[in-house]
């Protein structure tokens, strides 16, 4: 195939996508919302930087359980020292979002956004569920609802005479500034947060777990899996090898089915984190993935 797994930072290939996405996505919402006068496309183009630093974040937290040593531990440091600066300018410019909106709302309007601005957030959902894989949280879809209805209430209501609705646009740029400043808070508290052992009587809870993972297709050995306890729930980090001959999307897709199937049948877990990496045994091998795959018998059996 075209794209094969890469031998070191396959973990991370779908959360470096979902990173540059969340990026793309915050440059379109800001330059939307200089062209067409929305102030709250801009509060929303910040929420989208939010969701990207938290992607990476996510993506650096995975590297911990990479088989790697030595400088690993230094650039993971300087990533973890990155995310808590990033988390305390989001919480600052969270309240400077807010402050500006609801400064200009002490003040007769001089405009209203533009109609293009009212098709800028369902676009850039629409982009958001083409290039990252899952579905969108329920909180990105109510936050993305509230940007778009207040930019085209905006507009409506300065087309109409209704003076009221123009101020839809810094109203809704207020509530995104809340909720940057929120992301921002549990941003800073979730980096670098140390993970508490899973307690005595879930000592099983590995075992059955890597019992089950075992039966997805396409997964040729289960790593690692390691259930933790943090804030009283429970959250597990799991390591799969995968048939290093797919493609990235394809192994993307064996962890999604992975992670699936683990929240289904483990409904006490909160959070699944899944590492997929090449199965590298110095050996032809015979993959449980490939039907194609001719059965010649070897020594070995």
């Amino acid at each position: 195939m075209a794209d094969k797994l890469p031998q070191s930072g396959q973990a991370a290939a779908g959360r470096r996508r979902e990173t540059g996405v969340h990026i793309g996505l915050a440059v379109i919402k800001g330059t939307a919302g200089s062209l067409f006068g929305s102030s709250v496309l801009l509060s929303d183009a910040f929420r989208s930087a939010s969701d990207a630093c938290s992607s990476y974040a996510a993506q650096a937290s995975g590297k911990e359980h990479s088989r790697r040593s030595g400088d690993n531990v230094q650039r993971m440091g300087r990533e973890h020292t990155f995310a808590y600066v990033f988390s305390i300018f989001l919480i600052v410019i969270g309240l400077q979002m807010a402050v500006l909106a609801l400064n200009r709302m002490m003040e007769p309007l001089d405009g209203y956004p533009q109609l293009p601005a009212a098709f800028v957030i369902p676009i850039c959902l629409a982009l958001r569920l083409l290039f990252v894989s899952g579905p969108i949280p329920g909180w990105e879809w109510a936050v993305s609802l509230t940007a778009a209805a207040g930019a085209a209430g905006a507009w409506a209501g300065g087309e109409s005479g209704w003076t009221w609705m123009t101020y839809l646009d810094p109203a809704a740029s207020v509530l995104i500034g809340a909720f940057i400043v929120y992301k921002g808070y549990l941003l800073f508290l979730g980096t670098g947060k140390k993970k508490e052992p899973a307690p005595a009587d879930h000592s099983g809870l590995a075992e059955d777990m890597t019992e089950i993972i075992q039966r997805v297709d396409g997964v040729v050995t289960v790593e690692a899996v390691q259930p933790h306890m943090s804030g009283g729930r429970i959250s597990a980090e799991i390591v799969i090898s995968v048939n290093p001959r797919i493609s990235v999307l394809e192994g993307a897709d064996i962890g999604r089915r992975v992670k699936q199937l683990v929240l289904k049948r483990f409904m006490h877990i909160h959070d699944v984190k899944i590492c997929v990496e090449p199965y590298n045994p110095g050996y032809p091998y015979k993959s449980n993935h490939d039907p194609n795959q001719e059965h010649m018998p070897t020594l070995l059996q």
